[in-house]
């Protein structure tokens, strides 16, 4: 890939993973907040076991988007090193290049669109049995 093109997706990756980083923090921040709270309402009563449900419901939501912004944490910082080692735009299965139009959609992609979809008809498949 060309050095320009190069340093184009990396300011974007650079910029999409300074977001995720900063969602990571929003969720710490509120997990904190909320056991902050807990602990310094407590009044000697139980809690009504509608809120304890709330309060699990929403701790459930932010672990699944905590996992999901690290999976794209991690997915950012693989992209990041593959612009580094120069293998950046190259798909991981087949050694083919990336199109332009793919990377500038999902820039931290490291499967060309026909081993993506293979991939997707091969998990459908799977899940059907």
């Amino acid at each position: 890939m060309e050095e320009e093109k190069s340093e184009y997706f990396k300011n974007i990756l650079i910029k999409e993973r300074e977001k995720i980083v900063k969602i990571i923090e929003g969720i710490d921040k509120s997990w904190s907040k909320n056991i902050r709270e807990s602990i310094g309402n407590h009044t000697g009563y139980a809690t009504h076991m509608a809120d304890l449900a709330t309060d699990s419901d929403e701790r459930e939501k932010d672990t699944y988007m905590l996992e999901r912004e690290f999976k794209n944490l991690k997915a950012h910082d693989q992209a990041l090193k593959r612009i580094y080692t120069q293998s950046y735009g190259i798909c991981s299965k087949c050694g083919k290049e990336i199109t332009e139009e793919r990377l500038r959609t999902i820039p931290h992609t490291d499967l060309c669109i026909n081993c993506k979809r293979n991939e997707e008809r091969i998990n459908y498949n799977n899940r059907k049995i």
